[in-house]
Formats: C-alpha cells, structure tokens, sequence
C-alpha cells in the first residue's frame, strides 16, 4: 500500500512538473535570459553587451536541438559575430538539406522537373532572416533576440510548432557588435548627466556610423561582407527582416508599405508581398493593444544600398520597420502635444488611413520597443509557416521571371571590356558584383554585340540570370522621378540617394546589349585581381617607370615611402619622351633604385597589380623631366560630432596604406601645426559645426565646442606657412568664409526651389595636366550630394586694381569644372544651369602654401574608385619639391 502511494505520489509530481512545463521544452537546461543575464530583457536602465549576448546564444544552442549557432567571422574590430539557424531540428544534415532546397528555390535552372518544383513548394521551409542592432544606438532588438531565441528554443505551443516546422529562422543578434558595446559604455557613463543618452562623440560602427546601412552593394566594411556571404551565398532567404528605431516625435511603429517613388526595378510581386507582411504585423500589434501604428510614410522604395533594399533586387521580400526611439534604455516621456508629423506621408499627428490608431502619450520605455519588435517578429513567423507555399513557389516566380526577361527584352547582357583605364579596379567592380550573387562570364574569343566586336577577354554579365534586378539596377543610369511637395512647390527629397551607377562611380567603362547575340564564354566562379609584376629588361635597367592612372599606384607609393625607396613624378611628360622616346603621362613615376626594387618588389606587389617597367635610361639623363617627392606628414580633421565623412575618409587612406594622424579640436587650436604636418584634410563638415562643435551639456566637457576663432587662424597660419590644406564638400566653406579667398560658392544662398542635387552622379571636366590631376582621364564622374560649385572672383572685379585685392594675393586655379554640356549622369537635378561649366576643383594659393578645394565627395562612401586619385593626389601635392 505504501508503495502504490508513493508511485501514485511520484505520478502527480511528474504531471505537476508536466503542466508547470507545459509551454516550454527542456526548460531545466535553458535557463531564461533574465536569469542569465541577471535582468528583465527591457528593463529600464539595464542592458547587455554583446559577449553577453552571444554567451547567450551559444548557450542556448548547446542545449537545444533546434537551435545551431555558429560563428561567421571577425568584425573591423575583432569581435567574433554569430548567428543562430532555428527550427524543429537544426542538425547539420538537416541545415544542409534546406540550404540545398534554398539554391534550387533561388535559381529555378537547378529545378528538375514538375515533380520536384512541387516537391519543393510544398516541403522546403521558409528561410527568414532577422537582422537586429545594425545601427548601435537603436539596441532594443539586440536585446529582444535573446528572449525571442529562448522562446522559439523551448515553447511547445501550437504556434511555435508550425512555425519550427515549416521555417527556419535565421537570428543575427547584432549586425555590429562593435558599435553595440561602444554605446552601451557611452550610455553607462552618461546616465545621470544632462546628455543621458545622447551625445557620443565618435561613431559606433569605426568608418561608417549610422551608413553602414549604406554599404549592401559596394561590401566595404567587414560586418557587411560577412553577412552577404550568409545572405547570398549560403541561406538565400525567402524574407529578411532588418529591425530599427527612429526619433520618438511621432509614430511609435513604422510597417511597410513604403512611400513613393517606387523603383522599377523591384518586381511588383515583392512589392504586394511586403504589404501582406506589413498588414499582417500591423493587425497583430493592434490586436495586443500597441497604438500608434504607421505604414506608407517616410521610407520609400527607391533606393540602392541598405540590408532591406539590396535584397529587393535578389527577389527577396525586404521587411524594414522603425520604432520610436528612447534615450538607449532611459525611458521617455512625451505628451500627445508634444508629438507631430512629418514631411512624407504623414503631415499631421492625427488619424488617418495610414495611421489608424495614434499613440496619446505617456511613458515610452525600452520595454515597449521590445514588445512592439517581439510581436511583429512572430507575426512574420507565422504568417511565413501558415503560407509556407506562396512565399515558395513566389521566390521561384521572381527568380524564373528574371531570367526570362533578360532572355526577352533589353538589355541582354552588360559588357566590360578590358581595355580599362584602371584594370584593379574594374575587377574590384565585377568582384563586388559576384559576392552579391550576380553571374560574370568571361569571352573565350571575338565576338559580335550590337555590330560592335569585342576582343576575348571581355567580361559578359548576361541579364538572363535570377538577380537581373540587381545587375540592372547597379549598371544603368538612375532617372530618379521629379518630385514636387506641391505642385510648383520645392522638390521632395528622397530618403537618401537619387542615383548610384557603379561603373560611373569606379570609373569603369561598361556597355549595354540591346540586341540579342552569341558568344562563347566561361562562367567564373572568382573574379580575380590582376597580379603586378617587374618586367625587365634585357639589358640592366637604368630605373623602374610605373604609369598614372591606376588607384594601386597609390598602394605602391605608400609601400616605398615606407620601404625608404626614393621616387619621383614626372612632371614634363615631353622632357621624358624626348630622353626616352616613351610617352608617359603626367604623375607617372620614375624609380631609379634598381638595387632595392628589385630585393623589394615581391612584398612591395603583394596583393595590388601595379606593374614596373625597366628603363634603359638612368636618372641623370632624365632628372629634368622630374620633380622630388618626400612622405607627407598627413593629419585628417576627426571633429566630437562623429562625422561619418570623416570615417568613410579614414577607410579611404586605410585601404590604400596612407599614414596619417587623426586630430582634433585642441589640436587645431594649439597651434603650430606647420611643425608637424604637411597636409590636413577637412572631411565634408560644415564651418559652423566645425567652429563651435558640441554645445554646452550636450556631452562631456572635454568634447564641447569646436576650434573656435583661434582655430581659424592657426589653419590660416599653417597655409601662410607652406602647408596645404585640403577641404571636402562642406568644409569648402569654411576658408571661403573665414580666409578671405578669391572663390564664391555659387550656390550656398539658393533655395531647393533654385537648386537641388541629392546624392546623384556628374560629369566633370579635369585639368590632368594639374599635380591634383594627374593620372585622371580628362572626363570623370563625380559624386554630388546637396555639394558646392564655385566662382572666381577674377581681377576685373577689382576696380581699382589694389595690388592688395584678393585675386592678387590669392591667385586661384581651376583643377575641374562641372560640365557645360550633358551634366546629369544618374540620378536627379534641378536648376542644373546654376553649376555648368562652373568651377568643381579649386587650388588657391595661400602665402607660402594652398588651399585645394574639393566641391563634391571625391571619396563618397568608400565608393567613387574613380574620383578617389584626386584625393590622393591632392596629399602627395603637398610634399612635391626640387629634386636634391
């Protein structure tokens, strides 16, 4: 009897445990996050770092089947990100299996037959991909991924089941860890202070900041390429969701669809798929009682480069939305009078169809925010598990309808010849291209496109392929629609660029097929970077020539610089050619230490495709079509606003080997600068942030204010000195309002009304016969982003001809001018009459020194390969002397 009582005992406590457990699976090995972490996830105040996060991760996945976690690489700072692949059973057999399904789904040619389309629709499993914390300071998701994981690792409810059985959710916690860590340090000293939660002056991604959501098709920053590779090359999702915050001035939730334009190159299919998810989460947040829903507002559907837009193009459905933001985990509180609209789809804070329920104020927490991404991420689950087919057999469609349009309608192909200006950099292009999943073949013979022949060697990026969208999309010219906020009223700017053509931008010449032809070429499996070498002589060389025009020429000369082999210009391209009989453009170099070189030359041509060649004559005999250079002593302005053109600018000199040292406020302030630098660049920053910086009480008081008006004049005196100084788009202002110069911008005072050019590309004219010129073809194309255009004020004006009027003591050069023909290139322009044949590059001499201007972003986003010379060549300028 005691027996059977003590089995009927042992009976209920096990049923007990069952119904204590009954949502959630091995909960004993699990622990959840709160008690991991030693914290509720949104608790006020209270946040994890990114080790934390991802001893998380890694711990769930150690003790649960449905998860597997692995490691994708290294940040730009070192730090090992990880991803988390979800479902009913994550082991690697079975993680294959749906990779294998996914590169059928996303090419249709790998498809067999009916039987096995069908086979797919209906078993392979939705793959979506979550991506939290790509910009720092909106972290709320970072934290909200451990408690979603933790819910789909251990719940046995039937929502989760469906969803473990027809998806897998692929979970990346941080797309920057970095940055993750960096605010939450800055935000932990902050607390308590007037700027709680604001005011970190660095940027929290190292070169990009907030535009590392600016990087999906040019792959510059590290986090960027690891997470193509997982999107492009091993999941293929059918859905990626990239999860944000915004300011908290008016709507607490933003879900697709977009506001206008819509670009045309996004299957219109996507387009109704994004407003079912976005409907669908929209009515779920409603149905749990979250206010202040917002669709069809602010964002709009035009623009190439962030995570959501690129993957449009790789017919994948791209999910954006944007929750109102709190000061990091500092709660808010805001009343209804406080909260209005904006410009673009949402003018009032009021109701309206997209915009049905509105929030009326109160407490807004870091809680909120992680409720609000909670349900919208299971509300995409589900509806992805429920309609596994549609979003199937719906990637197939975009993916068959790609290839048949490139086999029906122009253009057929792209091609890139190989007679390029910079051949490193076209196969820097097409290697950009195929990362992203973009077929490049390569001609095996002569063929014939459009009646044009094209030698072997052409590459071909045939547009019958499954990402034709994106291939187009990179390719063409932009038109962007010329929008109005009123009918004659001031134009509607886009949310961010209006055109971005990669060729223009890398200056590689590339040519559209708009009849159909043949040809035999080979598919590549990598594009690779063309190897530089020595070519020798027969005889012993007398020196090493190494044309202009090639950006790795810039590797090169930052290698001997450190390497101590001296070089030198050629500045009298005739003087050479009448010594050697070889025509060398101006800024070619001349390396007369044969010896060294050629111990040298494996290390100094390692990874880079330069290529020297022997000469008979030695440097006696061609001294006079030379000039010296020395290193330059280079200093970049890093201003406490975190200025994203100044990290953009640094990864610019990092990736072709400048030296260089960052300085600041105080810096400038000190004085004496001619002591230490020859060179100091001013990144796109405008005069009045750069004068007055961070106000009082906005941070910490070592990073108030600016250089001040003492700043000024020892920039002023560092010129006067012999020192050049080199200013970027916005900083063009600051000498031209403070040094008292000889230049106007001519379009500083217009309205938009007047004049408008957001983010699209020019043409411009280039004086290579200019030190800031050399080796640039006479026509490139320019990057302009709401940028400058300059007038001279020539010595006409002067009426009385005063030896002391500006024109005489500052004489000015025009380096480039805007084009006085075709101008606009790709994107959008109004009022283009006020900058044709208007000045782009400006030199002006300064006392002893000079003053380069750079009118448009000559370095934009790590992008413009093309304009990048003129930057570089600008710094070397400022070290060219006699030969000793």
């Amino acid at each position: 009897m005691e027996r059977k009582n003590l089995l009927r005992l042992a009976f209920l406590l096990y049923v007990a445990y069952l119904l204590f457990n009954a949502g959630h699976l091995v909960a004993g090995q699990i622990q959840p996050p709160q008690t991991f972490i030693g914290h509720t996830i949104g608790e006020d105040y209270k946040v994890s770092r990114y080790e934390k996060i991802r001893e998380y991760f890694q711990h769930v996945g150690t003790n649960s089947h449905r998860v597997n976690v692995r490691k994708i690489g290294l940040t730009t700072e070192g730090r090992e990100m990880v991803i988390a692949e979800i479902t009913h059973d994550a082991a690697p057999e079975q993680i294959q299996q749906a990779m294998a399904d996914q590169m059928k789904i996303a090419d249709p040619r790998l498809i067999k037959d009916q039987e096995d389309e069908q086979n797919l629709i209906a078993n392979a499993k939705v793959v979506v991909l979550v991506n939290c914390n790509l910009h720092s300071t909106e972290l709320a998701s970072s934290q909200m991924a451990m408690e979603l994981l933790y819910n789909l690792a251990t719940e046995t409810s039937p929502e989760i089941q469906e969803i473990l059985k027809r998806t897998i959710i692929v979970l990346i916690p941080s797309a920057n860890p970095d940055g993750l860590n960096k605010v939450i340090d800055w935000y932990e000293r902050s607390l308590g202070k007037p700027w709680e939660g604001t005011g970190m002056p660095w940027l929290y991604q190292k070169y990009a900041g907030h535009d590392n959501n600016r990087d999906w098709f040019m792959l510059n920053l590290k986090e960027t390429r690891l997470e193509t590779k997982v999107i492009y090359t091993e999941w293929l999702p059918n859905i990626i969701y990239d999860i944000h915050q915004m300011g908290n001035s008016g709507a607490r939730f933003f879900v697709p669809p977009f506001f206008d334009p819509k670009n045309p190159n996004v299957h219109p299919l996507n387009d109704h798929m994004m407003l079912i998810i976005g409907g669908h989460m929209a009515a779920e947040l409603t149905r749990e009682g979250k206010k202040g829903i917002l669709n069809s507002a602010m964002y709009d559907n035009w623009w190439q480069g962030g995570f959501r837009t690129s993957a449009y193009r790789h017919n994948i459905t791209g999910i954006l939305t944007e929750a109102a933001s709190v000061l990091i985990a500092s709660p808010v509180f805001q009343r209804k009078s406080d909260l209005r609209g904006s410009t673009r789809g949402m003018p009032d804070y009021a109701i309206a169809t997209n915009f049905p329920d509105p929030w009326p104020g109160g407490w807004w927490r870091l809680r909120d925010i992680v409720d609000y991404e909670k349900i919208a991420c299971m509300s995409l689950f589900s509806l992805a598990a429920r309609y596994h087919d549609l979003f199937i057999s719906n990637k197939i469609k975009l993916g068959r309808d790609a290839i048949e349009r490139g086999k029906t309608e122009p253009p057929f192909a792209w091609l890139v010849p190989p007679d390029q200006y910079d051949a490193r950099t076209t196969t820097e292009m097409l290697s950009i291209l195929h990362a992203t999943g973009v077929e490049v073949h390569q001609a095996e013979e002569e063929f014939l496109a459009d009646s044009v022949h094209y030698p072997a060697g052409t590459y071909i990026l045939y547009c019958s392929q499954p990402y034709r969208s994106h291939l187009n999309d990179m390719m063409e010219r932009q038109e962007y629609p010329n929008r109005s906020y009123y009918q004659g009223g001031p134009p509607e700017a886009p949310y961010d660029m209006a055109g971005w053509t990669l060729p223009l931008q890398m200056g590689v010449r590339s040519v559209s097929v708009y009849q159909p032809f043949e040809s035999r070429s080979r598919k590549l499996e990598a594009v690779t970077l063309p190897q530089g070498k020595v070519i020798e002589l027969p005889q012993k060389a007398g020196g090493y020539v190494l044309k202009a025009g090639s950006n790795d020429n810039y590797r090169l000369i930052n290698r001997l610089f450190k390497a101590g082999i001296a070089f030198q210009l050629i500045s009298l391209p005739d003087q050479w050619k009448d010594k050697t009989g070889m025509e060398m453009p101006y800024g070619s170099l001349f390396i007369p230490d044969v010896n060294n070189v050629v111990k040298a030359a494996p290390k100094l041509l390692e990874g880079i495709s330069t290529s020297l060649s022997g000469v008979q004559q030695p440097y006696s005999q061609v001294k006079a079509a030379c000039i010296g250079i020395l290193p330059p002593r280079l200093g970049l302005y890093q201003p406490w606003t975190a200025s994203i053109d100044e990290g953009w600018t640094r990864l610019v000199l990092d990736n072709f080997e400048f030296a260089y040292t960052s300085l600041h406020n105080a810096e400038i302030r000190a004085g004496n600068l001619r002591n230490r630098y020859d060179c100091l660049i001013l990144p796109s920053v405008g005069p009045g942030s750069i004068i007055k910086g961070r106000a009082v009480d906005t941070t910490e008081p070592q990073y108030v204010g600016g250089i001040g008006s003492e700043g000024i004049i020892m920039l002023q005196n560092f010129v006067r000195d012999g020192g050049t100084l080199i200013c970027i788009d916005n900083s063009c202002n600051l000498p031209i309002e403070y040094f008292n110069i000889p230049v106007r911008n001519v379009i500083s005072n217009k309205t938009s009304k007047e004049f408008f050019c957001p983010g699209s590309i020019l043409r411009i004219w280039v004086d290579n016969t200019h030190p800031v010129g050399y080796g640039t073809p006479e026509w490139i194309s320019g990057y302009f982003a709401r940028s400058q255009a300059f007038e001279l004020i020539e010595a006409s004006e002067n009426e009385n001809n005063d030896h002391r009027g500006i024109e005489v003591r500052f004489p000015a050069r025009v380096v480039a001018r805007y084009s006085d023909t075709v101008l606009l290139e790709s994107g959008w322009i109004r009022g283009k009459e006020l900058i044709m044949d208007k000045p782009a590059i400006v030199e002006v001499q300064y006392g002893r020194g000079k003053i380069i201007l750079f009118g448009f972003r000559v370095q934009h986003r790590g992008q413009s390969h093309g304009t990048f010379r003129l930057l570089f060549n600008a710094i070397l300028f400022s070290a060219i002397g006699p030969i000793s």
